[in-house]
């Protein structure tokens, strides 16, 4: 399973990539932000940093693959959730 930056990103729209509510997102998450989240839910996870996200291709923001059986839906507000506590500080 992928999960882009973008999909967790509170500065961008559902039409921009978003996958979670504004409620869940925060600003601009990085994808070793997101390997430390799911390695922190004890999944198995790699960073691809030299990819892009595809309708922002210019950005270089990398991406992390999850071995993950579930959903992508219920994955995600998990990793925006614990992302979202680390960034408060």
């Amino acid at each position: 399973m992928i999960i882009w930056p973008a999909y967790l990103d509170s500065r961008k729209s559902r039409s921009e990539g978003r996958r979670v509510p504004l409620e869940y997102a925060v600003e601009s998450p990085t994808a070793s932000e997101i390997l430390r989240a799911a390695r922190k839910l004890q999944l198995e996870a790699r960073m691809e940093s030299d990819s892009a996200y595809p309708s922002s291709w210019w950005e270089s923001s990398g991406r992390v693959v999850v071995e993950y059986d579930g959903k992508k839906s219920e994955l995600l507000p998990k990793l925006a959730r614990l992302l979202r506590s680390s960034k408060k500080r």
